[in-house]
């Protein structure tokens, strides 16, 4: 029991045990400058046992322990501050009588009373220090030529430096219990909404499951009776001996189109909903032969696509990459107005990654709508037909957010478009 009584004496605080080294550090040079211009200019002085070099060294060593990062010193650093400055006090006190309560010495002696005081900082060993300083002071005093008025004058001195500096310190551990108070009630707060944090992020984590599953399940569902449509309307659209008018056949063959749009909807989402893993298969991609398989897919007669440069090797998800230049070369096809699509690839590496840029040779896009063109659903001409329904920007662009990627437009209207990506170093 007395040994962790002992044990709670020494131990300090990690900001208290760099404050206590550091001034240690800088009062070793200090303490043996003062006391050699006290020598300086009062040659008559007696300083025993060199005890000018002796404590300055001793100092510089107590302050250096610290960063020698051992528990055991850490730990008890306390009683190392509080046995060191007590050393050097009654060394001063003895030095102070041997001296005839030199002015000089005396000063410094009452100056390093009030600053060990507030650097020990712990009621039971700032008692002790004051109760074992005050007995041999007064011992010195009391058998010192002194007459009693300079007698009283130095105990009362003494006693007044003890009684301040006690009420500074304990104000200060006052205050300093109080912000341990509040640093237990703050990790307590900390700990309860970390664990909440995580409680919803796993709930998160299974509503996203639950909706990947959903999501599939709905499309697979919704998908097979569209084909179904799609099959019956085309049988009959093909049958030459249908028996139905013009108008008819005028009217299936708007359904088709409608079932395709449908099919193509659910899809969309499908894909949309699923890119929710970031880190999903990533290797290095070679981006130069993935353009070139999704090129000779989409290469026809008036539609040219080029590479200006050879591409580079990057770190990515193949599916997802494959995704996001496949949107981006079908939407330019999609939405060009020239007889012959004009489409080029190129790249350069940024401080962010590798900057890819996708240009093409159509009507442009007015900047007014360089942001909605990247929202869900969101189409310039709402009567635009053919296999557009709004998907594949948006995609593009939550597939490279979610890679911590970015996307913007730069356009001139009516003469092109250029869709401009990064993706980031891996």
């Amino acid at each position: 029991m007395i040994i962790n009584f002992l044990k709670a004496l020494g131990r300090l605080e990690p900001f208290e045990i760099k404050n206590s080294s550091l001034t240690l550090i800088l009062g070793a040079p200090s303490t043996f400058i003062y006391l050699e211009v006290m020598k300086y200019y009062n040659p008559d002085l007696i300083m025993p046992f060199h005890g000018n070099i002796i404590f300055a060294v001793v100092f510089l060593i107590v302050g250096v322990l610290p960063y020698l990062k051992k528990e055991s010193i850490t730990s008890q650093y306390g009683w190392y501050v509080f046995i060191s400055t007590l050393a050097f006090q009654h060394y001063l006190t003895y030095a102070t009588g041997l001296n005839n309560f030199s002015l000089d010495f005396l000063l410094v002696t009452y100056v390093f009373i009030f600053g060990s005081v507030l650097l020990l900082s712990n009621r039971t060993l700032v008692l002790v220090y004051s109760a074992s300083e005050l007995i041999h002071l007064s011992y010195h005093v009391f058998n010192s030529e002194l007459d009693s008025i300079a007698e009283s004058a130095i105990l009362l001195s003494l006693g007044t430096i003890f009684v301040f500096s006690f009420l500074v310190m304990n104000g200060f551990i006052r205050y300093r219990k109080k912000l341990e108070f509040i640093n237990i009630n703050l990790e307590d707060t900390v700990k309860q909404r970390t664990l909440a944090i995580e409680n919803r992020a796993k709930e998160l984590l299974r509503k996203n499951k639950d909706l990947e599953e959903f999501a599939y399940v709905v499309s697979h569902d919704l998908k097979r009776p569209l084909r179904n449509m799609y099959t019956l309307t085309d049988w009959l659209t093909d049958d030459d001996d249908n028996g139905l008018d013009e108008e008819a056949n005028k009217s299936l063959e708007l359904i088709k189109e409608q079932i395709t749009q449908m099919d193509l909807l659910v899809e969309g989402i499908l894909n949309y909903s699923l890119q929710m893993d970031t880190e999903r298969s990533i290797k290095t991609i070679d981006v130069q032969q993935l353009l070139e398989r999704i090129i000779s897919v989409n290469a026809k007669e008036n539609i040219q696509i080029t590479i200006e440069k050879k591409l580079p090797k990057i770190a990515f998800n193949e599916s997802q990459l494959l995704q996001l230049f496949q949107n981006l070369i079908q939407n330019a096809i999609k939405h060009n107005d020239k007889e012959t699509v004009k489409i080029s690839i190129d790249y350069e590496f940024v401080n962010e990654g590798v900057q890819f840029s996708v240009r093409d040779n159509g009507p442009g896009i007015a900047p007014q709508y360089h942001e909605k063109i990247f929202q869900l659903f969101q189409k310039l001409d709402a009567n635009a037909k053919g296999n557009s329904i709004g998907i594949g920007l948006a995609l593009v662009k939550k597939i490279l957010e979610r890679n911590d990627g970015k996307i913007w437009v730069e356009s001139v209207v009516q003469k092109h478009t250029t869709f401009k990506f990064v993706i980031p170093k891996k």
